[in-house]
């Protein structure tokens, strides 16, 4: 405790050895100092009042209510809603919960079993919330009680989720927002308290998330453009084209409601409106390079036709991996106008790899592949200067062997192995990425 000397002026204008400095009395300095401090005021119970945090403990907020007052909140007011307990100097709006002249403790939310008709109307006006147990279903939503007063909370506030059966909230205390009060109607709302709730809960998890993550999400909604997932509530949008490596007509092809999912963020957005985009795809390994030692030049697959256009057919060859097979590439027997002459969406075929980008993602397929060796011998003796003796079909013929042996020399037997490897490819992929 501190010590305070009291001089008396006279006494000390007589001692000699007195200094200038030691004629201030520094008890009546004291004295007048708190004349300038506003005294400490009694609370009444329920009264709504507004402070800043001056420090926090794992059990309790310490609130300055101005002067000499101030008060102590639980922790459990935030933590029990998932809220983060509020920083030092962050204002808090609360309810007196009682005051005994040394004491001031604070609440967030006011006791159905403590209220009475003026703290009822305090809280509506102050926007405070209170406790309200549900005792049954209604016509148009709920009935609550609040102490002894009966209140009705409508259906679509009771929620900020879609729900099926209301039966589930009937025999339990929820907080509610007083939305209206004329005599004895009290209309009660949760979906706002559930709203800031999800609000802060949103703001912290925000915090952490970064463009570049991957997390475990769930998926919330199947929509045409994509699917949304959430993140501990935080929900983004996985477009259409990043749910999978292969070409899909709809989200419900790769996922389904409630399933969980790895995802990585490729873009986060706060204004002026959140907007978070997921990645699917991108979360799992890259069929290209999963399969790179089978899409080598030369190589033979098995696939199946999945699209035709005008040029040519694709063929999925592999989970997440289509390639081209260009329209003179499909058949050695007719010259074709539409890959439908000769093909059909679903059809198995075999293919040959012509050229195989993995960087680019494109694969060059053939169908046709090497010129039947009837034809090839029919060819093989006749010369350029012979061809106007041949017939149309055979001069189309002619030209696509005379074709084929010229990209057969420039794909299949590469000149620089290094430059053309699938695997130098991945490879300078993979070091991109890092």
């Amino acid at each position: 405790m501190a010590q305070f000397r009291y001089f008396d002026k006279e006494e000390n204008a007589r001692d000699p050895f007195a200094g200038a400095a030691e004629e201030t009395n520094e008890f009546e300095q004291l004295l007048q100092d708190d004349k300038n401090i506003p005294s400490s005021r009694r609370y009444r119970m329920g009264e709504s009042v507004e402070g800043s945090v001056i420090s926090t403990s794992p059990e309790f907020v310490f609130i300055d209510l101005g002067g000499k007052s101030s008060a102590t909140l639980s922790t459990d007011e935030f933590t029990s809603s998932g809220l983060s307990t509020p920083k030092v100097g962050e204002k808090i709006s609360a309810f007196v919960r009682s005051d005994n002249g040394s004491e001031i403790l604070l609440t967030r939310t006011l006791r159905r079993n403590e209220v009475d008709d003026s703290l009822l109307r305090n809280a509506y006006e102050a926007h405070i919330p209170v406790e309200a147990k549900v005792e049954k279903v209604i016509k148009g939503g709920f009935e609550a009680t609040v102490g002894s007063k009966r209140c009705f909370v409508p259906l679509g506030q009771m929620d900020i989720t879609h729900f099926d059966n209301p039966e589930i909230f009937v025999g339990n205390t929820f907080k509610f927002n007083i939305t209206e009060m004329k005599g004895r109607n009290i209309v009660l709302s949760r979906k706002a308290i559930l709203r800031e709730e999800m609000d802060s809960k949103i703001s912290q998890i925000l915090e952490k998330l970064e463009v570049g993550q991957s997390h475990v999400a769930t998926i919330t909604r199947l929509v045409d453009f994509g699917a949304f997932a959430s993140i501990d509530g935080v929900e983004g949008l996985i477009p259409l084209s990043e749910l999978a490596w292969k070409r899909i007509k709809k989200a419900e092809e790769i996922v389904r409601l409630g399933e969980q999912v790895n995802v990585k963020i490729i873009k986060i957005e706060r204004a002026p409106k959140l907007k978070i985009a997921f990645t699917l795809k991108d979360a799992n390994e890259d069929p290209w390079i999963a399969n790179a030692t089978r899409l080598h030049p030369g190589a033979i697959l098995q696939g199946t036709v999945v699209r035709m256009i005008d040029g040519g057919a694709f063929v999925n060859v592999a989970e997440g991996v289509d390639g081209l097979v260009p329209i003179h590439q499909i058949t050695w027997e007719k010259r074709i106008s539409h890959p439908k002459e000769m093909l059909s969406e679903g059809q198995a075929v075999k293919v040959h790899v012509l050229a195989a980008d993995l960087g680019s993602r494109r694969l060059s397929l053939s169908i046709k592949g090497p010129m039947p060796e009837e034809l090839m011998n029919k060819f093989k003796g006749k010369k350029r200067d012979d061809i106007s003796a041949m017939s149309d079909e055979d001069k189309n013929l002619m030209k696509q062997w005379e074709e084929y042996k010229s990209h057969e020399a420039k794909i299949l037997v590469p000149t620089n192995r290094e430059e053309t490897s699938i695997f130098a490819s991945a490879f300078k992929r993979a070091q991109k990425k890092k």
